[in-house]
């Protein structure tokens, strides 16, 4: 019995291997090649961004994207916010769309901060901007303004996902179930990696087959990617963020929280915390919207978007 398991050992690691590796095909320097918007090299590698709007404007917006749809996932307010005189900045963070997958770094909260940082720097946008994040990317916001509050103006913070493994949210199990070394790497192989496939699709802009949702579905094929996210989900990026938020809180005068009324991911519980963190916030809840507000009620979404940074 011993020797069979000894045998069968070296072919069973090599073929989870190949389990594992067998959808990422595609070098990132071949995916970069294939699209995105524009490239700038930071720090810690390219960064595929667009800016819409050149020379200054009354308000300068950055959309920060969440944990796993890149910048398309933006597409619904693009047109609205420019229309509204805005200056326009989106971006896709390490590891998600098309941008590099740093091998050398861990995706922590810092490199993402770091990235934030670098890019305004890059195209000299050096006025307070405004942050609009979603889920992961309020998580990021926050940091963001914690540490860097002269350049925030104003933030919008979506359904934010800033402490989620204390949480009640459903996303708690999968996120504790990938930081388990080899359980999560099989359990990613397994269900994991479909899953949050499945989750993205149901909530690009365009649906199924739209540009966001084809972006959405390659970046899995870039080799790096599930190094990526597992060195995300893995990292203090899924970690508690409540310090930050209160430090926010204090630095940034305009601040507005979003929910949509039906999203499980982000509970009642979780926005009842965040409110308490910012209690100079103001809340507004969304009706017949779930996780991704932007997509499923966006013209709801948008006014109430424009309304409030126009208001700054």
């Amino acid at each position: 019995m011993g020797t069979t398991l000894l045998f069968l050992a070296p072919i069973m690691l090599v073929i989870f291997y190949f389990i594992l590796k067998a959808p990422e095909s595609v070098s990132y320097d071949e995916f970069r090649a294939s699209g995105g918007n524009q490239y700038v090299k930071l720090e810690d590698g390219w960064t595929n961004y667009e800016l819409s709007g050149e020379g200054p404007a009354a308000h300068t917006v950055v959309l920060i994207h969440g944990g796993t749809i890149p910048l398309g996932i933006w597409e619904a307010q693009m047109e609205p916010l420019r229309n509204a005189g805005f200056r326009i900045l989106r971006y896709d963070q390490y590891g998600r769309g098309f941008s590099d997958r740093p091998v050398s770094s861990v995706h922590s909260r810092e490199l993402f901060v770091r990235q934030l940082k670098n890019l305004l720097d890059a195209l000299s946008i050096t006025e307070p901007v405004t942050l609009v994040g979603p889920s992961f990317g309020g998580a990021i916001s926050v940091s963001f303004a914690a540490r860097y509050p002269e350049r925030v103006r104003s933030l919008v913070l979506v359904s934010p996902a800033l402490n989620i493994l204390a949480s009640d949210s459903p996303l708690v199990f999968p996120v504790k179930l990938l930081r388990i070394p080899f359980a999560g790497e099989l359990a990613y192989a397994l269900f994991i990696r479909s899953k949050m496939i499945s989750r993205g699709r149901s909530m690009v802009p365009g649906g199924r087959g739209s540009p966001c949702d084809e972006t959405f579905v390659a970046q899995f094929r870039c080799i790096g990617t599930q190094r990526s996210l597992f060195s995300m989900f893995r990292s203090d990026a899924y970690g508690d963020y409540r310090e930050l938020t209160r430090g926010a809180g204090r630095e940034v005068d305009s601040i507005l929280l979003m929910r949509g009324r039906e999203d499980r991911e982000i509970t009642e519980k979780m926005i009842d915390e965040t409110r308490s963190d910012l209690p100079g916030a103001k809340y507004m809840e969304i009706e017949k919207s779930g996780h991704n507000p932007g997509t499923d009620a966006a013209e709801r979404f948008n006014a109430m978007l424009v309304e409030f940074i126009a208001g700054q």
